[in-house]
């Protein structure tokens, strides 16, 4: 259950937010993942994207938060080494 929101979006840089309730997993009522995705215009056809994950405990963080820590950042690691790996090929099938 995610929700996204474009937090700022210019000619200089694109920031977008994604809240994630995932209460089908073991201690998922406990938290929200919030993760953000920033592309920055380096000129030059260029640009860099800069991902981030941080765990939001509203009850407090329960014993086991330093594993849920871990599990969120392997799996947004993968998430947005996928979401690299498309930006690089649709660049490629679609050069100016």
């Amino acid at each position: 259950y995610a929700t996204f929101e474009i937090s700022r979006y210019d000619e200089h840089c694109l920031v977008i937010k994604e809240k994630t309730l995932t209460p089908d997993v073991p201690y998922g009522n406990t938290f929200i993942s919030w993760t953000q995705y920033s592309i920055v215009n380096n000129g030059r056809n260029s640009c860099r994207l800069v991902c981030s994950v941080e765990a939001e405990f509203p009850q407090g963080p329960p014993m086991v938060a330093r594993q849920i820590k871990s599990g969120m950042r392997t799996g947004t690691a993968e998430k947005f080494v996928a979401l690299g790996e498309a930006i690089c090929r649709y660049a490629e099938a679609f050069p100016k």
